[in-house]
């Protein structure tokens, strides 16, 4: 590895062939720590070795740089002749020893006047048989005695064969340091040659790289490893041998190299090898990165600014560092792992005492309170509480409970308990909403007893809401409503947010707290501001359906308002709204750029909340695969017991997702018990509707008949019964339908087209063919389906249009227009494959035989009056069955006991007269097709396919 060095060499080089002749010099070879000086000066030493110099070698050591002529008597210990060495080394000697004794000065002038002359006498008589080389590496750490000496020496080299070659490392120089200045007297020599070894480029670090692996590296491949090293030739050798010496092993890590052991260990080594203050500033910093503080450095290490600024930048030219900050989280780990847990503790309360008395802010000076884990200042839990707040604010839920871990053992009050439990409840509602209980009742009694600000009490409402402690947030909306205090603006304009969420979140629970407003002492001054208008304009929404001022409302808001902690729901809300009045094309938009901001930022409970709501908008698009990945998604990026009762929605999104791409797996995995605290909000009538679906598409007609019932009865009661939220009315008339209750579900959809019009045209579209399923006369069905699918263009939901035109084909089959019908099917058909709707392919499928052969069926030698037409679940069965699928298998895909299989088909043997499979698909192939509806089937006994509201 030497790359970029080649020109110094040459100068080495140089300068050895001027000493051949006579003209001896002096050599300094400096540049940063682990730059390559002391690999240089090696390759050198062996080329002078090869050429036959007499070769003295020297290294200097911190640990040694006290000791007299420690440089010497390794310079000459390596003398052939035994008289010489022993001379030498009692020369030495006894100059050192007259070194320490009381008559210093005038037996250093003895040595200079007798010791440096033999010295040098003895490196002549060696010139006189081959050059000699001098050789130091690490002059900075040589001992003053020596350093003298090789300055006695240099001002005697002009007419030698001898040559001083040293390296030193670049470290900042500090008052009274004797060795900087002879170091600086050597480069005032005649014939002085300084080179210099600095980080290599982007190009020297792609040269190195491919001399160590064996094939070329471009430029590319070369930046992420110049990054990660700074150019270090010393870290870099480290990382190659942590990613391997192999060359194609290595070739194909190298866009992705791995700071491992060897790395972490040639960082430290590199901090080490500079001097005591190089590495506490190294250690210092390493602190100072947790809250990102470095302008205490100078107060730290007790230095003045320059001298500071001087050692950050010697550790950047090694490249430890990038500026103040560490190249890689793996250099700072290792300079932290040789600090005992005192000595770190208290380099963090330090660095806690210097904030507060500087900026007093909390999330910085909390870091280092968190880390210094035993804190012992008074002031530290207002520190502690307060970053704690700002930590929730930004969704740093994990930060924030480690401030309230740290303040525990500082708490001695009453009041600071109450303050410490309401941040509890605040911070576990989305992390560990399990260990809120006790704080809860801790609250609820202080409240009683008057000892909670009625401020503190509003700003629990959305944390104990979300987790569904009804009881307690009913508690104390009539504890506000009964108080004296008079609010301030802001925490009014708090409440009526609140009251206005609940509104479209919790609207049973609104409704037995008393009026919307406060009244008694809370009167308030009410404030029309964002968050305020957000969750309004949603409650809006879903009490009278979207209007002409809903979408410029929503785009206003989500212009106006900063994405934060208190600000999410209003933007949940705007972008739901815009979901609502059929423009998922502004909320994916807006959506998608908040989750861009949103992970910028790390907060992983804003991204969970905003991937649901792009999930809600795919469904709305028809897109149900990115629906279920979106949902997954969701549920992924934080615990389910963190959703709250919010976990309702999310799982109905993947649930109906699931269930119209036939992934009965899914489907199945989300239903799940839920707490009855859901079934009190929008969220759990949502799943209600969600469940409802599956329990339709699986044959359980009475449960899913029960589920839409009762999500249809509370939206009544809660006057939110908007079919662009939930069309229910639409699946309880497909139920219906099936159960051979024809009237009740001609009255169900004529009320769902009632609720609607044009100017909605998704759920107008849904509701035209719903009404189409009721009618008998095939002629009215069709029209009600055209003008369905004309509705239905000009909505985003293309799912909902290839079952309309599904539905359509079909109509036209009956009336006899093959051709058309032809066309109909074969656009649903590529829509239903774009979207991969499978239970719509699979219907789709069965027809897919010339239209001309189809025609209605009917029970062979019966009569027109006695027709019994297959329902739709025997359609299934018959085709999987006709496929040679066993009971057992048709069981398992059509999610459906084994038992309801065989009674499927004994009445499918008994309607078409024939003896088994055989002649059952013989009796396909020769033309049957289903019908779409019409269907008879005889309803259970009451109940005994009912669901319980949390459970399937």
């Amino acid at each position: 590895m030497f790359a970029e060095r080649r020109s110094q060499l040459v100068t080495l080089e140089r300068i050895h062939h001027q000493c051949i002749a006579g003209k001896g010099g002096i050599s300094l070879i400096a540049g940063p720590v682990g730059s390559g000086k002391t690999e240089l000066l090696q390759i050198f030493a062996e080329q002078l070795s090869a050429a036959g110099a007499t070769i003295l070698e020297a290294v200097g050591s911190p640990r040694e740089c006290d000791q007299a002529f420690g440089i010497l008597q390794q310079l000459f210990a390596g003398l052939r002749d035994q008289d010489d060495h022993a001379r030498i080394r009692r020369l030495l000697s006894d100059s050192a020893s007259r070194l320490i004794g009381g008559s210093g000065e005038r037996d250093a002038q003895v040595l200079r006047n007798h010791a440096n002359q033999e010295l040098w006498a003895m490196v002549l008589r060696l010139s006189a048989q081959a050059p000699v080389a001098i050789i130091v590496d690490d002059l900075q750490y040589a001992d003053l005695a020596s350093l003298q000496s090789l300055l006695y020496f240099s001002g005697r080299l002009r007419s030698s064969r001898v040559m001083i070659i040293g390296t030193r490392t670049d470290l900042p120089s500090f008052a009274g340091d004797e060795r900087a200045v002879q170091i600086t007297e050597l480069l005032r020599q005649p014939r002085f040659h300084l080179l210099r070894t600095g980080p290599l480029s982007v190009d020297g670090v792609r040269e190195t790289l491919s001399e160590r692996i064996g094939v070329p590296v471009g430029p590319g491949l070369a930046q992420s490893w110049h990054r990660l090293t700074g150019g270090s030739p010393f870290l870099l050798r480290a990382l190659t041998e942590d990613n391997g010496s192999a060359g194609v092993a290595l070739a194909q890590r190298l866009s992705d190299p791995v700071a491992g052991d060897e790395f972490a260990k040639a960082a430290l080594a590199c901090a080490h090898r500079g001097c005591h203050r190089f590495l506490r500033a190294a250690r210092c910093l390493a602190v100072l990165a947790e809250s990102g503080s470095f302008a205490l450095l100078p107060q730290l290490i007790g230095e003045d600014e320059a001298t500071a600024a001087a050692i950050v930048l010697a550790l950047t030219e090694a490249g430890i560092l990038d500026g103040e900050r560490y190249r890689h989280p793996a250099a700072r780990a290792a300079v932290l792992g040789e600090l005992d847990i005192a000595e770190r503790a208290d380099l963090h309360r330090r660095v806690a005492g210097l904030l507060y008395e500087d900026d007093r802010r909390p999330d910085r000076i909390a870091v280092h309170l968190v880390a210094a884990a035993a804190v012992r200042e008074p002031w530290a839990l207002e520190i502690l509480l307060n970053a704690a707040r700002e930590a929730v604010q930004r969704d740093d839920t994990e930060f924030a409970a480690k401030c309230l871990r740290a303040a525990e053992p500082v708490v001695t009050t009453a009041e600071q308990q109450v303050a410490l439990a309401i941040l509890r409840i605040h911070v576990d509602s989305h992390s560990n909403p399990d260990n809120t209980a006790q704080s809860v009742a801790t609250v609820l009694t202080a409240a009683r007893a008057g000892r909670v600000p009625v401020r503190e009490l509003v700003g629990l409402l959305n944390p104990l809401l979300w987790q569904g402690c009804s009881g307690a947030a009913t508690e104390i909306l009539e504890h506000i409503e009964r108080s004296d205090d008079a609010l301030e603006d802001r925490c009014a304009a708090d409440l009526t947010s609140i009251r206005t969420w609940m509104r479209s979140t919790h609207p049973g629970l609104l409704a037995g707290t008393g009026d919307n407003e406060p009244s008694g002492g809370a009167r308030v001054r009410i404030i029309a501001n964002r968050s305020v208008r957000g969750p309004g304009l949603l409650a809006d929404v879903l009490e009278i359906g979207p209007t002409e001022h809903t979408v410029p409302t929503a785009e206003w808001l989500l212009q106006t308002t900063r994405l934060s902690g208190p600000s999410l729901a209003s933007i949940v809300s705007a972008l739901l709204s815009l979901v609502h009045a059929d423009r998922v094309d502004l909320a994916e938009r807006w959506c998608d750029s908040l989750l861009r901001e949103s992970a910028a930022r790390q907060a992983v409970t804003w991204q969970a909340l905003l991937t649901a709501t792009r999930a809600e908008i795919a469904i709305r698009r028809g897109d149900m695969a990115a629906a279920r990945r979106d949902g997954l998604a969701a549920l992924e990026l934080i615990p389910r017991q963190a959703w709250g009762v919010a976990l309702g929605t999310v799982v109905s999104r993947v649930l109906i997702a699931a269930t119209a791409l036939g992934d009965w797996q899914t489907a199945g995995d989300c239903l799940i018990q839920l707490p009855d605290a859901v079934f009190d909000t929008r969220y759990g009538v949502q799943f209600l509707y969600a469940r409802g679906r599956r329990l339709l598409a699986g044959d359980r007609l009475w449960a899913a008949l029960d589920d839409l019932s009762t999500c249809g009865r509370l939206m009544v009661e809660w006057d939110i019964d908007q079919p662009t939220f939930l069309p229910w009315r639409a699946d309880a008339v497909a139920v219906l339908l099936r159960l051979g209750r024809d009237r009740q579900a001609a009255e169900l959809a004529a009320a769902q087209l009632a609720r609607t019009n044009p100017g909605q045209p998704r759920a107008y579209g849904i509701a035209l063919r719903t009404v189409a399923a009721t009618e008998c006369d095939d002629g009215a069905r069709r029209d009600m389906l055209l003008r369905a699918i004309e509705s239905l263009e000009n909505s985003p939901d293309r799912m909902e249009l290839a079952y309309a035109l599904a539905d359509l084909g079909d109509a036209q089959v009956r009336l006899g227009e093959p051709r058309r019908a032809r066309q109909t099917a074969q656009r649903a058909t590529r829509l239903a494959e774009e979207l991969a709707l499978e239970p719509l392919l699979h219907r789709l499928d069965i027809g897919r035989r010339p239209i001309e052969s189809i025609l209605p069926v009917r029970a062979a030698g019966l009569d027109d009056g006695d027709s019994d037409v297959l329902s739709a679940a025997e359609r299934r069965v018959v085709m999987l069955a006709a496929r040679g699928r066993t009971n057992r298998e048709i069981a398992a895909e059509l999610y459906i006991t084994v038992s309801t299989v065989e009674q499927h088909l004994t009445r499918v043997y008994r309607k078409l007269r024939v003896k088994g499979r055989g002649d059952l698909a013989a009796y396909l192939h020769s033309g049957f097709t289903p019908r779409a509806v019409g269907v008879e089937l005889r309803p259970r006994p009451g109940g005994s396919d009912t669901v319980r509201r949390g459970a399937a």
